[in-house]
C-alpha cells in the first residue's frame, strides 16, 4: 500500500495519500500484535486508542481513560493509563510525533453493588443503565453526560486528572473539557503528534446538553492546541408547518425518535433528530451512509 500510495503521488504530482491505523493501548497486546519499528516505518499517523482502560468487565469501578496511574494501583493496572500507554510505543520506537492521543467523548458506566460505596474501586454488580439515545448498557455519551450530572454528585480523581460521578447506585467515569484541556497540554509538552476523538458525535453536538456551547470537547481541544478550523456548525432545517409558519422537526423526522436517518434524495447526506431539530448533515467525501445511517461506508 505504502508503495502504491507514492507511486500514485509521484504520477499526480499530488500529496502522498496518509496512511494511519487505530492501535491498542494495552501492553500486553501491544507486546503480542505489533512490530512497532517496523509498522511506524510505514505509518504516518498512529492513533492509540487510549480509553477503555477500565469497564464495567472489572467488577469495580475505574476511570475510562485516566491520565496518569494512581499511588495504589498495583500489578498490571500500573499500565492502564495515557501517560504509560504513550510512552510504551514511544520507547519502543514509534516516532513521538506520529503518535496521535486518543480522547474518549463517553463514560464508562457501572451498578454500584452497594450504593454507599461510590469510590474508585467500589464493587460493582453490572454495566450501568443504557442512556436514552445511546441506548448500550455500559456506556454514556457526553451529551447523556451532562444530563446524568443532574443531582449527581461529581468527583475530581486528582491523581488522574479526570472526573467520576455517583447517583443512587449508578457510577461514571468520564472525560470533560477540564480534563480534555489538561490531556491536550500534556500532549504538547510530550512532544506527541496530535488527538484523535472517539467520537465526535458523542459530544454535545446541538449545545443543548451541557451548557457548554456546541461540541465542547472537540472546542477544549482545539483550543488547548492552538487549533483553528473553518467555521462548520450545521443549522437546523426549518420547514413549513401545517396551517403556514415554521416548525423545527416537522417534515422529514416528525413523529421520529432521536436518532441518525438516511437522506433518502442524497445518499452521502444524512439527518440528525435530536431535541426536536433537526439537522442535515454529510459523511466525508467518497462515504455515503448505510440503510440506516448507522454508520458512513465505502461508497
Amino acid at each position: 500500500m505504502y508503495e502504491a500510495f507514492d507511486q500514485e503521488a509521484t504520477q499526480s504530482n499530488k500529496a502522498q495519500l496518509l496512511i494511519s491505523a487505530a492501535v491498542s493501548a494495552g501492553k500486553g497486546t501491544i507486546e503480542t500484535a505489533y512490530h512497532i519499528p517496523q509498522m511506524s516505518k510505514y505509518l504516518d499517523l498512529i492513533n492509540v486508542m487510549t480509553y477503555d482502560l477500565t469497564g464495567s468487565w472489572e467488577g469495580f469501578t475505574g476511570e475510562d481513560s485516566p491520565l496518569f496511574a494512581r499511588p495504589n494501583d498495583h500489578g498490571d493496572y500500573i499500565y492502564f493509563n495515557v501517560d504509560y500507554a504513550m510512552n510504551y510505543w514511544k520507547n519502543n520506537g514509534a516516532p513521538a510525533e506520529k503518535l496521535m492521543v486518543g480522547f474518549g467523548a463517553y463514560a464508562q458506566t457501572f451498578t454500584l453493588t452497594n450504593p454507599s460505596d461510590h469510590g474508585l474501586d467500589a464493587p460493582t454488580s453490572s454495566p450501568g443503565t443504557a442512556g436514552p439515545y445511546t441506548q448500550e448498557a455500559g456506556s454514556l455519551a457526553y451529551f447523556e453526560v451532562c444530563d446524568f450530572l443532574k443531582g449527581a454528585t461529581e468527583v475530581w480523581n486528582a491523581p488522574q486528572e479526570v472526573p467520576y460521578a455517583y447517583k443512587g447506585n449508578q457510577w461514571i467515569g468520564y472525560d470533560n473539557p477540564k480534563s480534555f484541556t489538561i490531556k491536550a497540554d500534556w500532549l504538547l509538552k510530550n512532544n506527541f503528534g496530535g488527538a484523535m476523538v472517539w467520537a465526535i458525535a458523542l459530544d454535545d453536538f446541538t449545545g443543548t446538553f451541557c451548557g457548554q456551547g456546541k461540541y465542547p470537547l472537540m472546542n477544549a481541544i482545539k483550543s488547548a492546541l492552538g487549533v483553528s478550523t473553518p467555521s462548520t456548525s450545521v443549522a437546523p432545517i426549518i420547514t413549513a408547518a401545517p396551517g403556514g409558519g415554521s416548525s423545527r422537526g416537522s417534515g422529514f423526522c416528525a413523529g421520529k425518535s432521536n436518532g441518525l436517518y438516511a437522506n433518502p434524495k442524497n445518499k452521502n447526506a444524512f439527518y440528525n433528530y435530536a431535541n426536536g431539530e433537526t439537522y442535515e448533515e454529510a459523511c466525508q467525501t467518497g462515504l455515503v451512509c448505510d440503510t440506516s445511517c448507522s454508520y458512513c461506508n465505502w461508497s
